[in-house]
């Protein structure tokens, strides 16, 4: 069996690429390609959305993907001898959690367009609260300069469009 762990950036990505003899750390492209044949299980730490395109295009090619929480590879990390703490050696320790995990829970199709759905439904909130904001901020700049205008205006709906 073939371990992959990537350590996710916002920039670069770092990759381990272990068997289950242990041994085996290159690009993550050329290691897959190289253990093409066997059966590849890939973990990736939760990373907000840093990650999100990459584990589309693991699930997508048919790999099997699992999203780690960070707790699970502190405690690893903690076990080490030596308390290096390097992109590179994250993914290692990334690579070892999933080959010690006796079950993994692999992302799905499911999974993806749950993860698009949340982030939908935070962008709706976020832009619901901005709006809110702003049609404050505007009713206190109409305050200042023109405080009549409520007055001014018959039509209390006509009033509303303007905002």
């Amino acid at each position: 069996m073939i371990y992959a762990g990537i350590d996710i950036a916002k920039l670069n990505h770092y990759a381990a690429v272990l068997s289950s003899d242990g041994d085996g750390f290159k690009k993550l492209s050329e290691e897959l390609s190289d253990y093409a044949p066997e059966p590849t299980i890939i973990g990736l730490e939760s990373t907000a959305h840093y990650g999100d395109n990459l584990v589309l295009f693991l699930v997508t090619s048919d790999y099997k993907v699992c999203v780690l929480n960070p707790i699970q590879t502190s405690s690893r990390r903690k076990d080490r001898i030596r308390k290096t703490k390097t992109d590179k050696v994250d993914a290692i320790v990334i690579a070892e959690t999933v080959m010690m995990q006796k079950s993994h829970r692999f992302v799905t199709f499911y999974d993806l367009d749950l993860m698009d759905l949340k982030t939908l439904g935070r962008f709706r909130q976020k832009s619901i609260k901005q709006r809110t904001r702003l049609k404050i901020q505007l009713t206190s700049y109409v305050d200042q300069v023109f405080p009549e205008l409520q007055y001014v205006v018959k039509n209390n709906a006509t009033f509303r469009e303007l905002y």
